[in-house]
């Protein structure tokens, strides 16, 4: 099994070792991905309005080692790489995580990604919402979903948690979409900006 392992460096600085199981962090430039990716829908329906499937994506380790799929779905594909308020990103895996690596990505990646005064203004609701997590085995999946009412966490169709923060929303997609997001390739591929 593949681990990553974040450890604190003589300066204070977080650096990822090989070590700790792989989770969303696949930031290292190791990665690449396809856009061939099967499984999901063409479209959901959310807040009774159909979300098209816009881009999906394999995601592989080392060019051959199969992680998982990455799909997202928005009211509008035609914005992209602009993202709508209505969206949903969706992970299905073909290896086991445990929930500790989805929490521990998700700080890290936004803390790269936000400003300091960013992040202390979600943090509270960050902790709150991470709690949900839960491990995933092969063939899991899970939903991140971001609507009027807030931010989704669903597994396997069964809601985990919910913020109804907007920031935290906002902000959450960050870790994929961001300026320094866990892969750029992911995210061009999932913004169609190849």
């Amino acid at each position: 099994m593949l681990h990553i392992h974040y450890v604190a460096n003589t300066n204070g600085r977080i650096g990822a070792v090989m070590i700790k199981q792989l989770s969303l962090l696949i930031a290292i430039t190791c990665y690449s991905f396809s856009a061939s990716a099967e499984g999901f829908p063409e479209s959901i329906s959310m807040d009774g309005k159909q979300l098209q499937q816009c881009s999906k994506t394999a995601i592989k380790v080392l060019k051959f080692i199969d992680v998982g799929q990455a799909a997202l779905f928005t009211s509008d594909c035609g914005k992209l790489p602009n993202l709508t308020s209505s969206l949903q990103l969706s992970f299905i895996y073909h290896r086991d995580f445990d929930a500790d690596d989805f929490v521990e990505a998700s700080e890290t990646l936004l803390q790269r990604n936000l400003t300091a005064s960013q992040y202390a203004e979600i943090q509270n609701e960050l902790n709150v919402f991470n709690q949900s997590y839960q491990s995933v085995v092969e063939g899991d999946r899970y939903d991140i979903r971001l609507n009027q009412q807030g931010l989704f966490l669903i597994k396997n169709g069964t809601p985990l948690s919910h913020s109804t923060s907007q920031l935290l929303g906002k902000h959450y997609y960050q870790i994929w979409f961001g300026a320094k997001p866990f892969n750029q390739n992911l995210k061009q591929a999932l913004l169609q900006t190849e």
